[in-house]
Formats: structure tokens, C-alpha cells, sequence
């Protein structure tokens, strides 16, 4: 195959495979980020700063979405607050009220207790975007968005590479 291939095309097609992948991605990582949004009901915001994306290179592998394994996150960052009953919070979409929680640690943390003594209490976890990512099959759903991407891409890299070939000479 090398063979029939011309130089053009050996210097062309790895170049505009790794492009097309880069640029997919980075889709990839916004549909990702969405889709767990809706889902968890964490912020987009924080989400963009757990979901990295691993780039690729002429020697480096393949492109991939990773979601930072983070613990479960405290039920403080679902927008909860204060309410009659308990703490009523945001979490996984829907608005929920935690009876006998409370919020401490001057703000930062929901706190439920787990007998009816004062001691111990027990931090309230709420969803991990890691763990929703693979859950929800967000994963499937958004490699169906992620190969479209790559091949729109690849084939606007391969046009721009051959454009700037023919206005060089």
C-alpha cells in the first residue's frame, strides 16, 4: 500500500488523522460534559474541570475522555440549603429533601447522623460524574458523536492540506 501511496499522501493522511482526532474530540468533551450535567445535576462548570482529554500525536496513542476519579462529591456543591425538615438538595437532576441532615463545617459540608446520639454523623455523598459516565452509557452514546465528528474533520483536513499543496506552487 506504501508503495501506491505518493509523498503527498504519506505526509497528508498522518497529519490530517491527527488533526481530525483533535478536533473531535474536543466535541466529544462538550456532549460528554452535557450529557452528565443533565443527568447529575453538577454544574457544567465543574464538570469542564473533572473531564480531561488525552490529545493525539504523530507517536502518541489513541485520543480518549477521562473523567478525574473524584470521590463522591459532597451534597453542598447540588445547591443545597436549609430548609424545615432537614437540607433539601439538587442532586441526580431533582430536588430532594434529606430529612434529619444537616449542613456544618461552616457551610461546606451535609451532615446526617446515623443513630439518634449526636456522634456519629456521616457526610452526605452525592453523584460522581465518573461513575455516570459509564451508568448512563454516555460513553456509547457520545463514541457515535465522536467517530461523525472525526470523519468531518479528517476530510476538511485532507481538503485544506491539498489547498494549501496547490497554492504553494
Amino acid at each position: 500500500v506504501s508503495k501506491t501511496m505518493s509523498k503527498l499522501d504519506r505526509q497528508v493522511i498522518p497529519k490530517a488523522t491527527v488533526m481530525g482526532l483533535n478536533k473531535g474530540i474536543t466535541n466529544v468533551r462538550t456532549q460528554v460534559v452535557r450529557r452528565v450535567s443533565k443527568t447529575t445535576g453538577i454544574k457544567q462548570k465543574h464538570l469542564r474541570q473533572l473531564i480531561t482529554v488525552s490529545k493525539a500525536g504523530k507517536v502518541k496513542g489513541p485520543v480518549a475522555v477521562f473523567a478525574l476519579r473524584e470521590k463522591y462529591p459532597n451534597l453542598i456543591r447540588f445547591n443545597a440549603r436549609k430548609v424545615k425538615l432537614g437540607v433539601s438538595a439538587t442532586a441526580w437532576g431533582f430536588r430532594k429533601i434529606y430529612e434529619g441532615a444537616f449542613i456544618g463545617n461552616k457551610g461546606r459540608t451535609v451532615f446526617a447522623r446515623e443513630t439518634k446520639k449526636n456522634l456519629p454523623i456521616e457526610a452526605l455523598p452525592g453523584p460522581s460524574a465518573a461513575v455516570q459516565m459509564v451508568r448512563e452509557k454516555i460513553d456509547e452514546a457520545v463514541a457515535a458523536i465522536g467517530i461523525d465528528k472525526f470523519n468531518a474533520e479528517f476530510q476538511r483536513q485532507i481538503q485544506r492540506f491539498i489547498n494549501s499543496k496547490r497554492s504553494r506552487k
